[in-house]
């Protein structure tokens, strides 16, 4: 496999992407993160929006890194509407005016509250509920859990910590690497069919279970069974595979998805995105670590 280059808008990794995809490991490890993040987006579509597509990611993410960040002694950190549209607009992934609407989509369905401070009720702060921040918590636990079986990063110390002090950490250090985290989205245009489409990631996760399930290349599904798991349109999945078949990523031999092949390229790709995402992991568990131990130690 190649080393991945990296750009001057890379994340300082301490465990470079390409030692992830070098060791033997790499396959299996991959396969049980998809696995266990189609466990928990499969079937909850309201979740599948929040993942990519860039904006969405980016807010949801900026919404619990600076929830997890505020001191409530300092006012300039609290988390209200305005401050999350400051820092995702400043990602220039969204407008002021889309986060708003993404924050109203949160409030819809309980995910996110919008509360007035105790001792200043003209400020309005938003609070993530326990759900929303314990399926962050749970999707976050995929990659630690897939750290562990690499050995290349410090994970025994997570038993030092209980798992809520970590999570918060973690989304304390995810804060400041918002902008690394928004180029390393863009370090991969090859998966853009996917990304740039509502529910493209599920999409894109579920082909690649079905390929690895049937040897590495072919999927026996169809575009009305992938939107039943998707949550959207036969229509809209066609056109995500459409896409995706005009980028060299996957053939399709017969009517209606039946018969869909990711190509050696797909895999490619994938294998580079989540190489990147082992990386971006190992990086975030070990600042949030170094923010939750004393000084000198």
């Amino acid at each position: 496999m190649d080393q991945i280059s990296c750009d001057k808008g890379s994340p300082a990794f301490h465990v470079a992407p390409f030692e992830f995809l070098q060791a033997p490991i790499f396959a299996a490890a991959r396969d049980r993160v998809i696995a266990g993040k189609l466990a928990l987006y499969e079937g909850n579509h309201l979740f599948n929006r929040l993942i990519l597509e860039e904006g969405r990611y980016l807010c949801y993410l900026a919404a619990l890194s600076l929830h997890s960040a505020q001191d409530m002694a300092q006012p300039s950190t609290w988390l209200t509407l305005g401050r999350l549209q400051r820092e995702v607009t400043a990602l220039g992934v969204a407008s002021r005016n889309r986060v708003e609407a993404q924050v109203s989509c949160l409030r819809k369905y309980g995910l996110l509250t919008q509360q007035p401070h105790a001792s200043d009720r003209r400020v309005r702060l938003l609070v993530p509920n326990d759900a929303f921040v314990s399926h962050d918590a749970r999707t976050l636990d995929l990659f630690l859990n897939g750290l562990g079986e690499f050995g290349l990063s410090p994970t025994p110390a997570r038993g030092s910590v209980s798992g809520t002090e970590l999570h918060r950490a973690i989304r304390r250090a995810t804060l400041p690497n918002l902008p690394a985290l928004s180029r390393l989205i863009r370090r991969h245009p090859q998966l853009s069919p996917f990304f740039a489409h509502d529910c493209g990631y599920m999409v894109l996760l579920l082909l690649l279970r079905n390929a690895a399930a049937s040897g590495g290349r072919g999927v026996s599904t169809g575009y009305q069974r992938l939107a039943v798991q998707a949550g959207v349109s036969r229509t809209h999945v066609r056109r995500i595979i459409e896409a995706a078949r005009d980028a060299g990523l996957l053939t399709t031999e017969a009517r209606g998805g039946h018969d869909i092949r990711l190509t050696p390229a797909m895999w490619h790709a994938a294998d580079r995105w989540f190489a990147d995402q082992f990386a971006l992991t190992d990086l975030l568990f070990r600042q949030g670590l170094a923010h939750l131990r004393p000084a000198g130690c």
